[in-house]
C-alpha cells in the first residue's frame, strides 16, 4: 500500500488535485438528492473523501478536499441547493465539520509520513546493507585481483625481486632473483642478503641498510658484486626500500636487482677500446691530435711531441698550436681551421699543407687531415687530425723535378751530338758513313751506359777506357797498358773524352800499333795539382805521317775535347805510332762532389819521337 502512496505522492501537484475534486464529485453526487437522508449525511461521506485524499495524496490535496466539501455542504441546508444558510446552527456545523477535517488531513497526513518514512529508513538501511555488502565484494575481489596481479608481478617480474628480513633473510624472492643467483627457491630462503653479496661490496650496502634503518633515508640505490652459487662473480643494480610497523620500526625490506653483467662487461670493453685507442693515438708514428668542437686538444701523439718540439702543457687548445706553429699567420691558419672542421656540417675529412715551426726555429712542411669523428654520448663533438712531416718528401719531388728539367737538357744536348756526329761523318766520310757513324754512336751509347749506372753522378776513368777498348778487351793487360788513379769525369768529359778513345782506338786497331802483333799502346791518366792530365801513347806500330786532310776524327780527338773541357790538345805523329795528350783545370773535367784518392804513383810521359804515320781517320 504505501508503495502505491509513494507514487502517487510522485504525481504533480494538479494532478493531485484534480483527483482529490473528482472524489469530493464523486461523493456529492451519491448524497443527492438532499431528500434522502442517512446518518451522518453529507459529512461522514466527505470526511472519507477527505482523509483517503489526504492519505494518499498528500496534504495539498487533502486541504482542498477540504475546502471543496465544505463548501459543497452548504447544498444540504435550507434552502436547498443554495449557497446560503438561513440558520446559524447549520453554519456552526460547518465551521465544525471544516475544522475537524482539517486537523485529521493534517494528522492522517502525518501518519502516512510517519510510515513512508520508517519504510524509506528501512529500505535505505536495506539498500544501504546490500551496498555495503556489494562494497566489501567488490573491495574483495579488488583485493584478490590486486594479490593476484601483485603476485604475478612479483613472480614474473624481469628483474629480481625479494622481501628481506631487518637480519638479512630472504623472506620471500622471484624465480628471476632465483636465475641471478643460481639457487632455487628453497636453497635461496635458507640463505640471507650477506651470504651473497660479494665481500668487498658487503661493508657499504650495511651503511646503507643501516641509514635506513635510523629513518636518516628512505631508499638507496647501488651497483654491487653477487656470488652464485656456481662460483661466479656478477654484477647487480640493486634499489631497496623497507615496510614499516605502526611503531616506526622496520617489518621488512623490499629489495629490486637487475642483472648488469652484460653492462658491466660492454662498459669494460669499452674502457679497454678507448685505452687501447688512446694509447695507439699516443704512440702513433705519425703525429695525429684529437679535439672537441670547443678547441679543447683533448689528446696529442708524442710523435706530435717529438716532431715540433712543444711540450703536451705548451698546447692545451687549437689557438696555442696556432700561436706557436704560425706565428703571425696565426688568426688566419686558426680561422681556416674551425671553418674546416668546428663550423662545417660536412662529414668528410678536410686536408691541408702548411708550413710549420718547430720550438727550435726549423720550418717543417706538414701535411694534415682532419675528420670529424660520431658525437658523443654527452653530446660532445669529436674531431681527430692526422699529420705527417712531408718535407723531405717536398724536398724529393723538387730534386726530380730538377732532374726531369736536367733529363730534359741532355736529352736535347744528346740529340744536338748526335746530330752533329752524323752532318760531320756525312760530310767528310760519305763513302762509309754507315759503319762510321754507328762505330760513333756506339761509342756515344757506351758513354751513356756508364753515366746512367754511376746515375750521371760522374764515370770512373778506367771504366770509361775498357769500355771504348771492348773491342780489344783480350790485349788489356798484355799489349795495352791502363793505368792511372781513381777519378771521375763529368758527364760533359766523359761523353767528349769517351769519344775521342772510340776514335784513338779505331785508328790504331786499323792503321797504327793494334794493327801489328808487336804494337803496344800505353793509355794513362794523373792529377797534378788542380791540373788533369791524360795520354794515348802507340809503340811499334807501323810507320805514322801527318795526315793530308783533316777527317771528323782529328776534330773528336782534338778540337771537340777542347772545347768540351777548356783544356789543351797535343796530338803527334813520330815513327812509332800515334802520341795523344790532354791538360785542362781537374774542375772542368772531374765530378766536383765526389771524393777519390790520388795515386801514390804518377804515369810518366813517354818520349814523344817525331816518325812519318798514316793518317788519322
Amino acid at each position: 500500500m504505501l508503495r502505491w502512496i509513494t507514487l502517487a505522492r510522485s504525481w504533480r501537484p494538479l494532478v493531485r488535485i484534480g483527483i482529490a475534486t473528482i472524489a469530493v464529485a464523486v461523493t456529492t453526487g451519491l448524497q443527492l438528492p438532499v431528500e434522502v437522508n442517512f446518518p451522518g449525511q453529507p459529512f461522514l461521506l466527505y470526511f472519507v473523501a477527505v482523509v483517503a485524499s489526504a492519505s494518499v495524496l498528500g496534504r495539498t490535496a487533502g486541504f482542498v478536499a477540504v475546502a471543496e466539501t465544505t463548501i459543497a455542504s452548504l447544498l444540504f441546508y435550507d434552502p436547498a441547493y443554495s449557497l446560503k444558510v438561513t440558520h446559524t446552527v447549520d453554519l456552526l456545523a460547518i465551521e465544525i465539520y471544516a475544522i475537524v477535517a482539517a486537523l485529521s488531513v493534517e494528522a492522517f497526513c502525518r501518519l502516512v509520513d510517519s510510515a513512508l518514512a520508517e519504510k524509506s529508513a528501512a529500505i535505505s538501511a536495506r539498500m544501504e546493507a546490500e551496498a555495503r555488502l556489494a562494497d566489501r565484494e567488490v573491495q574483495l575481489g579488488l583485493t584478490r585481483n590486486s594479490e593476484a596481479r601483485f603476485r604475478a608481478t612479483f613472480d614474473h617480474a624481469a628483474v629480481g625481486i625479494a622481501h628481506v628480513a631487518p637480519d638479512g633473510r630472504w623472506l620471500r624472492v622471484n624465480g628471476t632473483l632465483c636465475r641471478i643467483l643460481g639457487y632455487r627457491v628453497d636453497e635461496l630462503l635458507t640463505k640471507s642478503f650477506q651470504d651473497v653479496t660479494y665481500p668487498d661490496d658487503l661493508a657499504a650496502d650495511l651503511a646503507k641498510v643501516e641509514l635506513i634503518r635510523e629513518g636518516k633515508i628512505d631508499s638507496y640505490d647501488a651497483e654491487a658484486r653477487y656470488l652464485r652459487k656456481d662460483g661466479a662473480i656478477i654484477w647487480g643494480r640493486k634499489t631497496v626500500g623497507c615496510v614499516r610497523k605502526g611503531d616506526k620500526s622496520i617489518d621488512y625490506f623490499v629489495s629490486v636487482i637487475e642483472d648488469i653483467s652484460s653492462r658491466k662487461q660492454a662498459e669494460k670493453e669499452l674502457r679497454e677500446n678507448e685505452e687501447r685507442f688512446r694509447s695507439s693515438l699516443l704512440h702513433s708514428p705519425l703525429p695525429i691530435s684529437l679535439f672537441d668542437e670547443r678547441e679543447q686538444i683533448l689528446a696529442i701523439s708524442q710523435s706530435w711531441l717529438e716532431q715540433s718540439g712543444y711540450s703536451r702543457e705548451e698546447l692545451p687548445r687549437l689557438e696555442d698550436w696556432t700561436i706557436r706553429a704560425y706565428g703571425e699567420r696565426s688568426g688566419e691558419e686558426l680561422e681556416r681551421l674551425r671553418q674546416m672542421t668546428i663550423i662545417s656540417t660536412e662529414p668528410e675529412a678536410r686536408s691541408a699543407e702548411l708550413m710549420i715551426h718547430t720550438k727550435d726555429g726549423r720550418e717543417r712542411f706538414w701535411s694534415f687531415v682532419f675528420s670529424p669523428l660520431a658525437i658523443q654520448s654527452d653530446g660532445r663533438r669529436l674531431f681527430v687530425c692526422v699529420a705527417q712531416d712531408v718535407t723531405d718528401q717536398k724536398a724529393h719531388e723538387e730534386q726530380i723535378h730538377l732532374l726531369m728539367s736536367e733529363i730534359n737538357h741532355r736529352a736535347k744536348n744528346m740529340l744536338s751530338l748526335v746530330q752533329a756526329i752524323a752532318r760531320q761523318t756525312a760530310a767528310r766520310e760519305p763513302e762509309d758513313f754507315i759503319e762510321r757513324f754507328t762505330e760513333r754512336i756506339q761509342a756515344l751509347a757506351a758513354n751513356q751506359d756508364l753515366l746512367v749506372r754511376n746515375e750521371w753522378q760522374g764515370v770512373d776513368v778506367e771504366d770509361l777506357v775498357r769500355a771504348q777498348l771492348a773491342h780489344f778487351a783480350d790485349l788489356v793487360g798484355s799489349r795495352i797498358a791502363v793505368h792511372g788513379p781513381k777519378l771521375h769525369l763529368n758527364a760533359a768529359a766523359a761523353q767528349a773524352i769517351g769519344l775521342a778513345l772510340h776514335e784513338l782506338a779505331t785508328n790504331a786497331g786499323k792503321y797504327g800499333a793494334l794493327s801489328v802483333d808487336a804494337g803496344r799502346v800505353d793509355v794513362g791518366w794523373r792529377l797534378d795539382s788542380d791540373i788533369y792530365a791524360m795520354s794515348w801513347t802507340e809503340r811499334k806500330g807501323p810507320p805514322v805521317s801527318q795526315p793530308k786532310r783533316r777527317g771528323f776524327g782529328s776534330t773528336v780527338v782534338d778540337s771537340m775535347v777542347k772545347q768540351t773541357v777548356n783544356g789543351e790538345v797535343q796530338l803527334g805523329y813520330i815513327p812509332s805510332g800515334v802520341v795523344w795528350n790532354l791538360t785542362c783545370p781537374a774542375a772542368n773535367a772531374l765530378e766536383r762532389n765526389a771524393l777519390y784518392k790520388k795515386s801514390s804513383t804518377r804515369a810518366a810521359n813517354p818520349v814523344l819521337r817525331q816518325s812519318p804515320a798514316p793518317t788519322v781517320h
